[in-house]
Protein backbone atom coordinates (compact mmCIF):
# COMPACT_ATOMS: atom_id res chain seq x y z
CA UNK A 1 0.00 0.00 0.00
CA UNK A 2 1.36 3.05 -0.94
CA UNK A 3 1.59 5.96 1.64
CA UNK A 4 -1.18 8.62 1.34
CA UNK A 5 0.87 12.29 1.88
CA UNK A 6 -1.89 14.17 1.98
CA UNK A 7 -3.70 12.40 4.24
CA UNK A 8 -1.28 11.83 6.81
CA UNK A 9 0.47 15.40 6.20
CA UNK A 10 -2.98 17.16 5.93
CA UNK A 11 -4.18 14.89 9.79
CA UNK A 12 -0.94 16.19 11.34
CA UNK A 13 0.35 19.40 9.47
CA UNK A 14 -2.11 20.98 7.86
CA UNK A 15 -4.66 20.01 10.82
CA UNK A 16 -2.42 21.51 13.38
CA UNK A 17 0.14 23.60 11.84
CA UNK A 18 1.86 24.75 15.35
CA UNK A 19 4.72 27.55 15.10
CA UNK A 20 8.04 25.48 15.72
CA UNK A 21 9.88 27.50 18.15
CA UNK A 22 7.79 29.91 20.90
CA UNK A 23 8.46 33.69 20.42
CA UNK A 24 7.79 36.52 23.16
CA UNK A 25 4.55 36.44 24.35
CA UNK A 26 3.78 33.50 23.53
CA UNK A 27 3.49 32.43 27.32
CA UNK A 28 0.95 35.35 28.17
CA UNK A 29 -0.76 34.56 25.02
CA UNK A 30 -1.75 30.55 25.62
CA UNK A 31 -2.51 31.48 29.45
CA UNK A 32 -5.01 34.57 28.52
CA UNK A 33 -6.26 32.48 25.78
CA UNK A 34 -7.25 29.13 28.55
CA UNK A 35 -9.02 32.31 30.95
CA UNK A 36 -10.71 34.07 28.31
CA UNK A 37 -12.15 30.34 27.04
CA UNK A 38 -13.03 29.77 30.61
CA UNK A 39 -14.79 32.95 30.61
CA UNK A 40 -12.49 34.74 33.29
CA UNK A 41 -11.86 37.72 31.40
CA UNK A 42 -10.75 39.78 34.37
CA UNK A 43 -7.19 37.47 34.08
CA UNK A 44 -7.47 37.18 31.11
CA UNK A 45 -7.53 40.69 29.76
CA UNK A 46 -4.09 41.92 30.99
CA UNK A 47 -2.58 38.50 30.14
CA UNK A 48 -3.34 39.41 26.27
CA UNK A 49 -2.56 42.83 26.65
CA UNK A 50 0.81 42.05 27.38
CA UNK A 51 1.09 39.19 24.95
CA UNK A 52 0.00 42.02 21.97
CA UNK A 53 2.36 44.69 23.59
CA UNK A 54 4.99 41.94 22.67
CA UNK A 55 4.25 40.11 19.72
CA UNK A 56 0.83 41.12 17.76
CA UNK A 57 -1.13 37.57 16.79
CA UNK A 58 -4.36 37.42 15.56
CA UNK A 59 -4.99 34.30 17.97
CA UNK A 60 -4.20 36.44 20.96
CA UNK A 61 -5.98 39.85 19.48
CA UNK A 62 -9.42 38.27 18.48
CA UNK A 63 -9.97 36.48 22.21
CA UNK A 64 -8.83 40.04 23.67
CA UNK A 65 -11.54 41.98 21.67
CA UNK A 66 -13.99 39.40 22.87
CA UNK A 67 -13.44 40.02 26.61
CA UNK A 68 -13.60 43.93 25.80
CA UNK A 69 -17.16 42.97 24.68
CA UNK A 70 -18.27 41.17 27.32
CA UNK A 71 -16.72 44.28 29.55
CA UNK A 72 -18.36 46.19 27.56
CA UNK A 73 -15.50 48.12 25.70
CA UNK A 74 -17.61 47.72 22.32
CA UNK A 75 -15.09 50.40 20.97
CA UNK A 76 -11.81 49.30 21.66
CA UNK A 77 -13.01 45.48 20.43
CA UNK A 78 -14.29 46.72 17.47
CA UNK A 79 -11.33 48.77 16.84
CA UNK A 80 -9.13 45.26 16.85
CA UNK A 81 -11.72 43.34 15.04
CA UNK A 82 -11.34 45.94 12.12
CA UNK A 83 -7.55 45.57 12.73
CA UNK A 84 -7.10 42.12 12.41
CA UNK A 85 -9.97 41.23 9.96
CA UNK A 86 -8.00 43.92 7.62
CA UNK A 87 -4.91 41.69 8.28
CA UNK A 88 -3.68 38.97 5.35
CA UNK A 89 -2.07 35.66 6.36
CA UNK A 90 1.57 36.49 7.02
CA UNK A 91 4.82 34.18 7.72
CA UNK A 92 4.49 32.23 10.99
CA UNK A 93 0.95 31.85 11.13
CA UNK A 94 -1.04 29.23 12.28
CA UNK A 95 -4.12 27.83 11.32
CA UNK A 96 -5.48 29.47 14.57
CA UNK A 97 -4.44 33.25 13.32
CA UNK A 98 -6.12 32.38 9.90
CA UNK A 99 -9.29 31.17 11.60
CA UNK A 100 -9.18 34.45 13.88
CA UNK A 101 -8.53 36.91 11.17
CA UNK A 102 -11.50 35.21 9.35
CA UNK A 103 -14.23 35.33 12.55
CA UNK A 104 -13.06 38.81 13.08
CA UNK A 105 -14.74 39.95 9.54
CA UNK A 106 -18.02 38.57 10.74
CA UNK A 107 -18.02 39.39 14.15
CA UNK A 108 -16.62 43.22 13.08
CA UNK A 109 -20.18 43.28 11.22
CA UNK A 110 -21.69 42.48 14.14
CA UNK A 111 -21.47 44.02 16.77
CA UNK A 112 -20.83 47.74 14.68
CA UNK A 113 -24.71 46.80 14.79
CA UNK A 114 -24.89 46.72 18.32
CA UNK A 115 -22.68 50.25 19.01
CA UNK A 116 -24.81 52.96 19.19
CA UNK A 117 -24.57 56.42 18.06
CA UNK A 118 -25.29 60.11 18.96
CA UNK A 119 -25.89 63.11 16.92
CA UNK A 120 -26.12 66.70 18.65
CA UNK A 121 -27.84 69.03 16.24
CA UNK A 122 -27.78 72.99 16.83
CA UNK A 123 -31.31 74.34 16.48
CA UNK A 124 -29.88 77.73 15.37
CA UNK A 125 -25.99 78.59 14.57
CA UNK A 126 -24.24 79.55 17.50
CA UNK A 127 -20.57 81.68 17.00
CA UNK A 128 -17.82 79.73 18.71
CA UNK A 129 -19.78 76.67 19.21
CA UNK A 130 -17.88 73.84 21.04
CA UNK A 131 -19.34 70.97 22.54
CA UNK A 132 -18.07 68.12 24.30
CA UNK A 133 -18.79 64.63 25.43
CA UNK A 134 -16.64 63.33 28.57
CA UNK A 135 -14.20 66.04 28.88
CA UNK A 136 -13.50 65.65 25.05
CA UNK A 137 -14.25 68.28 22.30
CA UNK A 138 -16.47 66.82 19.23
CA UNK A 139 -14.95 68.55 16.04
CA UNK A 140 -18.37 68.01 13.96
CA UNK A 141 -21.35 67.37 16.86
CA UNK A 142 -23.86 66.90 13.84
CA UNK A 143 -22.16 64.05 12.57
CA UNK A 144 -22.74 60.64 14.18
CA UNK A 145 -20.18 59.40 16.61
CA UNK A 146 -20.46 56.02 18.14
CA UNK A 147 -20.32 55.61 22.42
CA UNK A 148 -20.24 52.22 24.33
CA UNK A 149 -23.55 51.79 25.80
CA UNK A 150 -24.55 51.89 29.35
CA UNK A 151 -22.00 54.14 30.06
CA UNK A 152 -22.62 58.08 31.52
CA UNK A 153 -22.02 60.25 29.03
CA UNK A 154 -21.55 64.38 30.43
CA UNK A 155 -22.15 66.73 27.22
CA UNK A 156 -21.26 70.29 27.93
CA UNK A 157 -21.69 72.94 24.95
CA UNK A 158 -20.64 76.46 25.50
CA UNK A 159 -20.87 79.43 22.79
CA UNK A 160 -20.46 83.13 22.42
CA UNK A 161 -23.06 85.32 24.04
CA UNK A 162 -24.49 82.23 25.77
CA UNK A 163 -24.81 80.34 29.13
CA UNK A 164 -22.93 77.00 29.08
CA UNK A 165 -25.46 73.84 29.06
CA UNK A 166 -24.70 70.42 30.21
CA UNK A 167 -26.58 67.29 30.22
CA UNK A 168 -26.33 63.42 31.36
CA UNK A 169 -27.34 60.79 28.70
CA UNK A 170 -27.08 56.91 28.91
CA UNK A 171 -27.05 55.28 25.55
CA UNK A 172 -28.78 51.54 24.81
CA UNK A 173 -27.06 48.97 22.68
CA UNK A 174 -28.34 49.77 18.73
CA UNK A 175 -29.49 53.16 19.67
CA UNK A 176 -29.56 56.16 17.47
CA UNK A 177 -29.99 59.22 19.34
CA UNK A 178 -30.04 62.64 18.26
CA UNK A 179 -30.15 65.73 20.90
CA UNK A 180 -31.55 69.28 19.52
CA UNK A 181 -28.96 71.83 21.47
CA UNK A 182 -30.26 75.04 22.34
CA UNK A 183 -28.65 77.34 24.36
CA UNK A 184 -29.53 80.39 26.60
CA UNK A 185 -28.45 83.86 25.56
CA UNK A 186 -26.68 85.82 28.37
CA UNK A 187 -28.51 88.20 29.97
CA UNK A 188 -27.13 91.68 29.09
CA UNK A 189 -24.86 90.29 26.61
CA UNK A 190 -23.77 92.64 23.87
CA UNK A 191 -20.93 91.29 22.10
CA UNK A 192 -19.79 87.43 21.72
CA UNK A 193 -16.04 88.40 21.80
CA UNK A 194 -16.55 89.53 25.67
CA UNK A 195 -16.27 85.95 26.69
CA UNK A 196 -12.77 85.43 27.68
CA UNK A 197 -10.91 83.60 25.38
CA UNK A 198 -9.39 81.50 27.58
CA UNK A 199 -12.29 79.29 28.44
CA UNK A 200 -12.04 77.76 24.88
CA UNK A 201 -8.98 76.00 24.74
CA UNK A 202 -10.09 74.04 21.33
CA UNK A 203 -10.43 77.36 19.48
CA UNK A 204 -7.12 79.12 20.53
CA UNK A 205 -5.31 79.42 17.55
CA UNK A 206 -1.97 78.24 17.70
CA UNK A 207 0.81 80.38 15.78
CA UNK A 208 2.58 77.90 13.44
CA UNK A 209 5.85 78.28 12.94
CA UNK A 210 5.92 79.14 8.87
CA UNK A 211 7.24 76.24 6.58
CA UNK A 212 10.84 76.88 5.35
CA UNK A 213 10.67 76.41 1.82
CA UNK A 214 13.18 74.55 0.61
CA UNK A 215 14.86 75.65 -2.68
CA UNK A 216 14.16 72.96 -5.41
CA UNK A 217 16.90 70.91 -5.66
CA UNK A 218 18.79 71.10 -9.25
CA UNK A 219 18.21 68.34 -11.56
CA UNK A 220 21.17 66.76 -12.08
CA UNK A 221 22.49 66.38 -15.44
CA UNK A 222 22.46 62.87 -16.08
CA UNK A 223 25.24 61.61 -18.99
CA UNK A 224 23.77 60.31 -21.72
CA UNK A 225 24.38 56.56 -22.38
CA UNK A 226 27.30 55.69 -23.57
CA UNK A 227 27.16 53.17 -26.38
CA UNK A 228 29.37 50.61 -26.67
CA UNK A 229 31.46 50.14 -29.68
CA UNK A 230 30.23 47.07 -31.23
CA UNK A 231 32.41 44.23 -30.18
CA UNK A 232 34.82 42.92 -32.95
CA UNK A 233 34.22 39.43 -34.17
CA UNK A 234 36.78 37.14 -32.84
CA UNK A 235 38.46 35.61 -36.25
CA UNK A 236 37.86 31.88 -35.48
CA UNK A 237 40.79 29.68 -36.77
CA UNK A 238 39.75 27.12 -39.10
CA UNK A 239 39.30 23.73 -37.75
CA UNK A 240 42.39 21.83 -38.77
CA UNK A 241 42.33 19.04 -41.18
CA UNK A 242 43.06 16.39 -39.55
CA UNK A 243 44.86 13.68 -41.80
CA UNK A 244 42.80 10.40 -42.44
CA UNK A 245 43.54 7.46 -40.28
CA UNK A 246 45.58 4.95 -42.23
CA UNK A 247 43.58 1.92 -42.09
CA UNK A 248 44.80 -0.91 -39.98
CA UNK A 249 45.47 -4.04 -41.03
CA UNK A 250 43.45 -6.42 -39.16
CA UNK A 251 44.78 -9.92 -38.97
CA UNK A 252 41.88 -12.63 -40.06
CA UNK A 253 40.00 -13.84 -37.60
CA UNK A 254 40.63 -17.51 -36.85
CA UNK A 255 41.44 -20.08 -34.24
CA UNK A 256 45.17 -20.20 -32.72
CA UNK A 257 46.54 -22.91 -34.63
CA UNK A 258 47.60 -25.45 -32.26
CA UNK A 259 51.43 -25.78 -31.08
CA UNK A 260 53.50 -28.07 -32.78
CA UNK A 261 53.42 -31.34 -31.93
CA UNK A 262 57.39 -31.73 -32.49
CA UNK A 263 57.50 -29.36 -28.88
CA UNK A 264 55.65 -32.08 -26.95
CA UNK A 265 56.87 -34.85 -25.36
CA UNK A 266 56.28 -38.06 -27.45
CA UNK A 267 53.24 -40.05 -25.72
CA UNK A 268 52.77 -43.53 -25.52
CA UNK A 269 49.91 -44.87 -27.58
CA UNK A 270 47.77 -47.13 -24.89
CA UNK A 271 44.65 -47.05 -26.72
CA UNK A 272 42.73 -45.30 -28.84
CA UNK A 273 43.50 -42.00 -30.13
CA UNK A 274 42.31 -39.02 -28.88
CA UNK A 275 41.67 -35.26 -30.16
CA UNK A 276 43.88 -32.92 -29.24
CA UNK A 277 41.79 -30.04 -26.75
CA UNK A 278 42.65 -26.26 -27.37
CA UNK A 279 44.93 -24.49 -25.20
CA UNK A 280 42.84 -21.68 -23.56
CA UNK A 281 38.83 -22.22 -23.36
CA UNK A 282 36.97 -18.81 -23.12
CA UNK A 283 33.95 -18.72 -21.39
CA UNK A 284 30.60 -16.90 -22.86
CA UNK A 285 29.83 -13.13 -20.99
CA UNK A 286 26.78 -14.21 -20.32
CA UNK A 287 25.33 -17.77 -19.93
CA UNK A 288 21.59 -17.98 -21.43
CA UNK A 289 19.02 -18.70 -18.99
CA UNK A 290 17.09 -21.81 -19.52
CA UNK A 291 13.65 -20.63 -18.67
CA UNK A 292 12.48 -18.90 -21.51
CA UNK A 293 11.03 -14.85 -20.79
CA UNK A 294 7.87 -14.05 -19.92
CA UNK A 295 6.92 -10.02 -20.90
CA UNK A 296 3.25 -10.10 -19.72
CA UNK A 297 2.72 -11.01 -15.98
CA UNK A 298 -0.49 -10.51 -13.62
CA UNK A 299 -0.82 -10.35 -10.05
CA UNK A 300 -2.61 -9.84 -6.45
CA UNK A 301 -1.39 -9.75 -3.07
CA UNK A 302 -1.69 -8.50 0.15
CA UNK A 303 -0.23 -4.89 1.08
CA UNK A 304 0.16 -2.96 4.04
CA UNK A 305 1.34 0.45 5.24
CA UNK A 306 2.61 1.68 9.13
CA UNK A 307 2.57 4.85 10.60
CA UNK A 308 4.46 4.85 13.96
CA UNK A 309 3.38 6.83 16.77
CA UNK A 310 6.73 8.57 16.30
CA UNK A 311 5.39 10.47 13.26
CA UNK A 312 2.44 12.14 15.15
CA UNK A 313 5.05 13.40 18.04
CA UNK A 314 7.00 14.80 15.45
CA UNK A 315 4.20 17.69 15.33
CA UNK A 316 2.19 17.06 18.54
CA UNK A 317 1.53 15.27 21.57
CA UNK A 318 -0.68 12.12 21.16
CA UNK A 319 -1.57 9.40 18.25
CA UNK A 320 -0.33 5.76 18.79
CA UNK A 321 0.54 3.21 16.02
CA UNK A 322 -1.34 3.25 12.67
CA UNK A 323 -1.44 -0.23 10.52
CA UNK A 324 -3.53 0.49 7.57
CA UNK A 325 -4.25 -2.84 5.10
CA UNK A 326 -5.25 -3.56 1.90
CA UNK A 327 -4.80 -5.43 -0.95
CA UNK A 328 -4.08 -4.78 -5.17
CA UNK A 329 -4.18 -6.07 -8.34
CA UNK A 330 -1.38 -5.41 -10.89
CA UNK A 331 -0.69 -6.24 -14.73
CA UNK A 332 3.06 -6.09 -15.55
CA UNK A 333 4.88 -5.99 -18.71
CA UNK A 334 8.41 -6.19 -19.36
CA UNK A 335 11.11 -3.30 -20.83
CA UNK A 336 13.62 -4.71 -22.33
CA UNK A 337 15.85 -7.32 -20.19
CA UNK A 338 15.99 -5.92 -16.65
CA UNK A 339 13.23 -3.80 -16.15
CA UNK A 340 9.56 -4.22 -15.11
CA UNK A 341 6.63 -1.66 -15.88
CA UNK A 342 3.86 -2.81 -13.16
CA UNK A 343 0.25 -1.20 -13.15
CA UNK A 344 -2.03 -1.72 -9.88
CA UNK A 345 -5.29 -1.14 -8.36
CA UNK A 346 -5.28 -1.22 -4.74
CA UNK A 347 -7.79 -1.57 -2.04
CA UNK A 348 -7.08 0.97 1.49
CA UNK A 349 -8.70 1.08 4.44
CA UNK A 350 -7.38 3.97 6.36
CA UNK A 351 -9.26 3.10 10.15
CA UNK A 352 -7.82 5.30 13.11
CA UNK A 353 -9.72 3.62 16.23
CA UNK A 354 -10.05 6.91 19.21
CA UNK A 355 -7.07 8.73 19.39
CA UNK A 356 -6.14 11.96 21.62
CA UNK A 357 -3.80 14.41 19.73
CA UNK A 358 -2.76 18.16 20.12
CA UNK A 359 -0.09 20.32 18.04
CA UNK A 360 3.04 21.65 20.66
CA UNK A 361 3.02 24.39 22.16
CA UNK A 362 -0.73 24.29 22.68
CA UNK A 363 -2.46 24.31 26.25
CA UNK A 364 -4.24 21.08 27.81
CA UNK A 365 -7.20 21.98 26.36
CA UNK A 366 -6.67 21.55 22.78
CA UNK A 367 -6.80 17.93 22.88
CA UNK A 368 -9.27 16.27 20.73
CA UNK A 369 -10.29 13.01 20.01
CA UNK A 370 -9.65 12.00 16.21
CA UNK A 371 -10.56 8.86 14.73
CA UNK A 372 -11.10 7.77 11.13
CA UNK A 373 -12.99 4.91 9.25
CA UNK A 374 -11.75 6.17 5.95
CA UNK A 375 -11.37 3.48 2.88
CA UNK A 376 -9.52 3.74 -0.53
CA UNK A 377 -8.92 2.93 -3.88
CA UNK A 378 -5.48 3.95 -5.36
CA UNK A 379 -4.05 3.84 -8.92
CA UNK A 380 -0.78 3.71 -9.60
CA UNK A 381 2.40 3.30 -11.59
CA UNK A 382 6.00 1.18 -10.54
CA UNK A 383 9.01 1.11 -12.28
CA UNK A 384 11.53 -1.59 -11.09
CA UNK A 385 14.79 -3.09 -11.54
CA UNK A 386 15.48 -6.96 -11.50
CA UNK A 387 19.24 -7.79 -10.50
CA UNK A 388 19.20 -11.66 -10.92
CA UNK A 389 21.32 -13.34 -8.16
CA UNK A 390 21.19 -16.78 -10.38
CA UNK A 391 21.82 -18.00 -13.76
CA UNK A 392 18.66 -19.71 -14.07
CA UNK A 393 17.39 -16.35 -12.61
CA UNK A 394 15.53 -18.20 -9.60
CA UNK A 395 15.55 -14.97 -7.22
CA UNK A 396 16.16 -11.78 -8.09
CA UNK A 397 17.03 -8.42 -6.13
CA UNK A 398 14.61 -5.37 -7.58
CA UNK A 399 14.69 -1.82 -6.91
CA UNK A 400 12.22 0.65 -7.71
CA UNK A 401 9.80 3.61 -7.07
CA UNK A 402 6.57 4.53 -7.62
CA UNK A 403 4.02 6.95 -7.62
CA UNK A 404 -0.11 7.69 -8.26
CA UNK A 405 -3.28 8.94 -7.19
CA UNK A 406 -6.08 7.71 -4.78
CA UNK A 407 -9.84 8.09 -4.10
CA UNK A 408 -11.63 7.73 -0.46
CA UNK A 409 -14.67 6.51 -1.67
CA UNK A 410 -15.95 5.97 1.29
CA UNK A 411 -15.67 6.58 5.61
CA UNK A 412 -15.28 9.61 7.33
CA UNK A 413 -13.05 11.52 9.33
CA UNK A 414 -14.47 12.41 12.92
CA UNK A 415 -13.18 15.06 15.90
CA UNK A 416 -14.23 15.59 18.81
CA UNK A 417 -13.16 17.94 22.17
CA UNK A 418 -12.13 16.26 24.60
CA UNK A 419 -11.62 16.03 28.29
CA UNK A 420 -10.00 14.39 31.28
CA UNK A 421 -12.03 11.73 31.89
CA UNK A 422 -10.76 11.49 35.66
CA UNK A 423 -12.40 14.94 36.36
CA UNK A 424 -15.61 15.16 38.46
CA UNK A 425 -18.60 16.66 36.80
CA UNK A 426 -20.18 19.96 38.71
CA UNK A 427 -16.60 20.21 40.04
CA UNK A 428 -14.53 22.90 37.79
CA UNK A 429 -11.06 22.49 39.78
CA UNK A 430 -11.00 18.58 39.02
CA UNK A 431 -10.99 19.71 35.36
CA UNK A 432 -6.77 19.23 35.54
CA UNK A 433 -4.16 18.13 32.94
CA UNK A 434 -3.67 14.55 32.78
CA UNK A 435 -3.14 11.35 30.87
CA UNK A 436 -4.60 12.09 27.13
CA UNK A 437 -5.20 8.21 26.93
CA UNK A 438 -7.98 8.52 29.19
CA UNK A 439 -9.52 11.52 28.09
CA UNK A 440 -13.09 11.46 27.22
CA UNK A 441 -15.10 13.12 24.51
CA UNK A 442 -17.13 16.38 25.39
CA UNK A 443 -20.72 15.74 25.20
CA UNK A 444 -21.49 19.73 24.26
CA UNK A 445 -20.68 23.14 25.29
CA UNK A 446 -19.58 22.66 29.11
CA UNK A 447 -21.24 19.66 29.38
CA UNK A 448 -20.58 18.47 31.95
CA UNK A 449 -20.36 21.13 33.92
CA UNK A 450 -17.60 22.26 34.96
CA UNK A 451 -15.60 21.27 31.85
CA UNK A 452 -15.92 24.29 29.96
CA UNK A 453 -11.79 24.93 29.69
CA UNK A 454 -11.92 21.80 27.55
CA UNK A 455 -15.69 22.01 26.08
CA UNK A 456 -15.92 25.06 24.61
CA UNK A 457 -17.54 27.21 21.56
CA UNK A 458 -14.44 29.07 20.42
CA UNK A 459 -11.54 28.52 17.73
CA UNK A 460 -11.83 26.43 15.07
CA UNK A 461 -12.73 23.90 17.05
CA UNK A 462 -16.37 25.09 18.37
CA UNK A 463 -18.45 22.71 16.85
CA UNK A 464 -16.59 19.36 17.16
CA UNK A 465 -18.74 17.63 19.54
CA UNK A 466 -20.38 13.84 18.91
CA UNK A 467 -21.77 13.76 15.37
CA UNK A 468 -19.13 15.98 13.55
CA UNK A 469 -17.69 15.01 10.31
CA UNK A 470 -14.40 16.85 8.98
CA UNK A 471 -15.57 18.03 5.12
CA UNK A 472 -13.38 17.36 2.44
CA UNK A 473 -10.69 19.67 0.76
CA UNK A 474 -13.71 20.62 -2.04
CA UNK A 475 -16.76 21.34 0.56
CA UNK A 476 -14.96 22.57 3.67
CA UNK A 477 -16.68 26.27 4.34
CA UNK A 478 -14.92 29.27 2.74
CA UNK A 479 -11.87 30.90 5.33
CA UNK A 480 -12.47 27.67 7.88
CA UNK A 481 -9.62 25.90 8.73
CA UNK A 482 -11.63 22.79 8.39
CA UNK A 483 -11.70 20.66 5.31
CA UNK A 484 -9.21 18.17 5.82
CA UNK A 485 -11.06 14.91 4.57
CA UNK A 486 -9.31 13.48 1.75
CA UNK A 487 -11.29 13.27 -1.01
CA UNK A 488 -8.07 12.91 -4.11
CA UNK A 489 -4.95 12.50 -3.24
CA UNK A 490 -1.54 11.77 -4.36
CA UNK A 491 1.00 9.36 -3.16
CA UNK A 492 4.83 8.36 -3.49
CA UNK A 493 6.94 5.74 -2.51
CA UNK A 494 10.89 5.84 -3.20
CA UNK A 495 12.56 3.96 -2.73
CA UNK A 496 11.22 0.20 -3.21
CA UNK A 497 13.29 -2.87 -3.08
CA UNK A 498 12.12 -6.41 -2.39
CA UNK A 499 13.22 -10.19 -3.30
CA UNK A 500 11.51 -12.22 -6.30
CA UNK A 501 11.40 -16.03 -6.30
CA UNK A 502 10.16 -17.57 -9.87
CA UNK A 503 10.18 -21.60 -8.73
CA UNK A 504 7.81 -22.32 -12.26
CA UNK A 505 8.41 -20.85 -15.77
CA UNK A 506 4.90 -19.29 -15.09
CA UNK A 507 4.62 -18.35 -11.21
CA UNK A 508 6.63 -15.92 -9.24
CA UNK A 509 6.59 -14.76 -5.76
CA UNK A 510 7.00 -10.93 -5.04
CA UNK A 511 8.31 -9.75 -1.04
CA UNK A 512 8.30 -5.98 -1.39
CA UNK A 513 9.10 -2.81 1.30
CA UNK A 514 9.57 0.91 0.52
CA UNK A 515 10.36 3.89 2.59
CA UNK A 516 8.55 7.05 2.62
CA UNK A 517 8.87 10.06 4.95
CA UNK A 518 6.20 9.05 7.49
CA UNK A 519 7.04 5.31 8.10
CA UNK A 520 7.25 1.64 6.22
CA UNK A 521 5.14 -0.29 3.86
CA UNK A 522 4.99 -3.94 2.61
CA UNK A 523 3.81 -6.57 0.23
CA UNK A 524 3.51 -9.95 -0.61
CA UNK A 525 2.16 -11.24 -4.03
CA UNK A 526 1.77 -13.69 -6.56
CA UNK A 527 2.17 -13.55 -10.46
CA UNK A 528 1.38 -15.59 -13.37
CA UNK A 529 2.63 -15.05 -16.93
CA UNK A 530 -0.10 -14.44 -19.66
Amino acid sequence: MRLPIAFLFGLLAVLFAPPVFAGPGDKEANQGINAARGGFCKRAIPLLESAESQRHRPSSAVPLADCYVKTGELLKASEIYHKVASEKKAPGYNARDVAAITSAKKKATQLDARIPTLVITPAEPYEGLVVEVDGEVISEPSAPHRFDPGKVLVIVARAEGHEEASQKITLKEKQRREIKLRLKPKPGAKKPTEKPVEKKPPEKPVAEKPVEKKPPEKPVAKKPPGKKPPEKPVAKKPPEKKPPEKPVAKKPSGKKPPEKPAEEKPRVATGPEEKPKPAVEMPEPTPPSSRRQRDVWLGAGFQGFFIPQLMFELLGEGGRDVLVPGGDISLSTRLGRRFDLVFSVAYARFRMQETPFKPKGHPDTDYEIVESDLQALQAGVRLVWNIPLDRDELFAFRVGAGLGVGWTFMGDLYRTQAYPGDAVPGDAGSFVPGDPYRYVKCRGPNNPIGSFRYCNQLDYDADHYPGYVEPSWFTRPKGRPQGLRPLVYPWLVLPEIGLALRPWDRVAFDLRVGASVTGLLGGLGISFAL
